[in-house]
């Protein structure tokens, strides 16, 4: 831990964004000065439809409520804020932003990009964004690492191009759209200004079904545990896809929650508990014939989802991936 007397770097004229307050105390204790913004809105799950502002806000809201099961009014209000000072941020002279690898900070540093592309005046931006750090078992996110390592990532932070602004208005505005084909452009592309979200474009696009079995890949991952190690805890579940399986993990407990609640109410698992972390989950008759690809499980499942702007109900037409 840094002591008090650790040199102060950067002014309170900075704000760092972060998708999430994991970093927050740990800047502080590095020496690293400005006001902090927990930017979170998980963009990788629910609907992002190419909406007017106070429209895709609501959209937005309604999902995360129903999803995850928060309190409407302080849901509401702490999203609200978010957006609130999201909008008030160019009044700061040097904004920091600080994300990793994979689709959720991806697609919320695409939607901070576009957002900033967009200013007539802009202050200093500077990025800091990992794919990997030396931390055991693995590097998920930056919430694992010291205010050493933090420090070090933030002295050699780079300065956002015009390239990268403009990537981000071209990922933002394939996200939305109701069809994959730009999103598998962009993703094939590597996106040279900024290598790291090609990868996460095409984890988030694993999320359509499968052409095979109707899964997306989390939900795939899922059955498989399930079908070779048994019934688990949905906590030890997590914790196996999280640290294991998951090639890109993305997914926060209670994103993975609403994951689970499709399967259980499809038929592909079982629940025998009141809440996921501590019931026991086991797969079904069902959800090993949709692994296997002898059932389709989008004739199964009951509610529409969505991959950013590509609805996925059995009503509709159903964009499919190959692997």
């Amino acid at each position: 831990m840094f002591s008090a007397s650790v040199a102060r770097m950067d002014t309170q004229e900075t704000l760092h964004i972060r998708c999430g307050s994991d970093i927050e105390v740990a800047l502080k204790d590095a020496g690293i000065e400005g006001a902090f913004l927990d930017f979170s809105d998980p963009f990788c799950q629910g609907p992002v439809l190419d909406l007017p502002q106070e429209a895709f806000l609501e959209k937005r809201l309604d999902f995360v409520v129903g999803a995850y099961g928060l309190d409407p009014v302080d849901a509401r209000k702490k999203q609200r804020l978010r957006y609130a000072r999201l909008a008030n941020a160019a009044a700061f002279a040097r904004i920091v932003l600080w994300f990793e690898h994979d689709s959720y900070d991806q697609l919320i540093l695409m939607f901070l990009l576009k957002h900033f592309s967009g200013l007539d005046e802009r202050p200093v931006l500077d990025l800091v964004c990992v794919g990997d750090f030396p931390v055991e078992p693995r590097f998920i996110g930056l919430g694992q690492l010291s205010p050493a390592d933090l420090k070090g990532l933030y002295d050699n932070r780079q300065r956002v191009t015009t390239d990268m602004l403009a990537l981000g208005q071209s990922v933002w505005a394939a996200l939305v759209e109701e069809t994959p084909h730009n999103l598998v452009r962009l993703a094939q592309s590597d996106t040279p200004a900024l290598p790291l979200c090609a990868p996460a474009i095409m984890r988030h696009l694993k999320e359509l079904p499968a052409r095979s079995s109707g899964l997306s890949l989390t939900e795939e991952l899922t059955l498989r545990v399930l079908a070779a190690e048994g019934a688990r805890t949905g906590g030890k579940l997590f914790k196996t896809l999280k640290l294991e399986r998951e090639p890109l993990p993305y997914l926060g407990d209670q994103m993975y929650w609403y994951d689970l609640d499709r399967l259980l109410a499809g038929g592909a698992i079982e629940r025998f508990g009141d809440d996921w972390p501590a019931a026991s989950v086991a797969i079904t008759h069902l959800g090993r014939a949709c692994l296997e690809g002898r059932e389709d499980w989008m004739e199964h499942v009951v509610a529409e989802r969505y991959v950013g702007g590509i609805r996925v109900a059995p009503d509709g037409k159903i964009w499919r991936r190959q692997g």
